[in-house]
């Protein structure tokens, strides 16, 4: 007998102790008891009412050989799925064989950073080639398992004010600092409604095509977006197992997670008053991470 996923609340605070998961899982049962509300008041205001039958997964890529065969394969036997996109940034590497021989679609995106090139001009490029109702951006490091598409699928069929939102994702490591880090993101995108790239972005692709919504910049691409779909409906985010790899994390120890959130807050701040300049946050990150 298949095995039941573990419900949504159940995979907060995994890994603590029982009183540890108590105390974390407390502000995200309000915040559920919240948006359930939320959604039954917004029923007498359908926004979206096309229904959403296909999705399209868009992977951005570089050098990615490695690890670009498991994630394809995590998604391409769910019957949503009508397609897998690879958008690749001209890799030297064995990525786009690979790709196409694991059943995704390869398209090459290898501009300039300063010319819509970078992950956000890649993942752009795959929204407007895809033909799916709806679009998850998946990492090339991370697995989307097939109950987590079943349940976004569901979500944006069930509730249609959402335009989209993220799945949470939890990292393939059993140190427990990761889970403060798990934590910590599940806060951000739960209560901010800021999520990350490797929380699985998913939206109504229509909608976000026909406004143009998504953003073409190298870097902070997946902060921006996440704040833009706000002007078209509700967003959501699905406490999920998205299994999502630590490799930057330990190649680059602590001083990556320091970054994050010093960059982002300077993002969000700049944002208030000006366009902040994504070019040069991008070639600061390669330059002081040397990845």
């Amino acid at each position: 007998m298949k095995k039941k996923p573990d419900s949504a609340i159940k995979t907060i605070g995994r890994g603590f102790p029982v009183w540890g998961q108590v105390i974390v899982r407390i502000p995200f049962l309000f915040l559920s008891a919240w948006n359930t509300a939320g959604s039954w008041l917004s029923h007498h205001k359908p926004l979206h009412t096309v229904p959403c039958r296909t999705l399209s997964i868009v992977i951005p890529t570089r050098n990615e050989e490695s690890c670009i065969e498991r994630c394809i394969r995590s998604v391409v036997g769910n019957p949503h799925v009508c397609e897998v996109i690879v958008v690749d940034a001209a890799s030297d590497d064995r990525t786009q064989s690979l790709a196409q021989q694991t059943g995704a679609r390869v398209l090459i995106h290898d501009r300039p950073i300063e010319n819509g090139g970078g992950r956000g001009g890649q993942i752009k490029a795959g929204i407007d080639a895809a033909i799916g109702d709806a679009v998850a951006v998946v990492h090339a490091d991370t697995l989307l398992p097939g109950s987590e598409i079943d349940r976004l699928m569901e979500v944006l069929n069930r509730c249609p004010d959402i335009i989209g939102g993220a799945v949470g994702s939890r990292f393939d490591s059993s140190s427990h600092r990761y889970r403060f880090i798990e934590r910590a993101n599940d806060f951000r995108a739960a209560f901010f409604k800021i999520s990350f790239g490797d929380q699985v972005q998913f939206f109504r692709r229509v909608p976000v095509v026909a406004h143009n919504l998504f953003p073409v910049m190298p870097i902070m691409e997946d902060v921006e977006f996440s704040i833009r779909l706000h002007r078209l409906g509700r967003r959501t985010y699905l406490f999920g197992n998205a299994l999502a790899s630590t490799r930057r994390w330990e190649k680059i120890g602590n001083k990556n997670a320091a970054w994050v959130i010093i960059n982002v807050a300077i993002f969000l701040f700049r944002r208030l008053m000006r366009r902040p300049d994504t070019v040069q946050i991008y070639r600061q990150y390669y330059a002081s991470h040397k990845i």
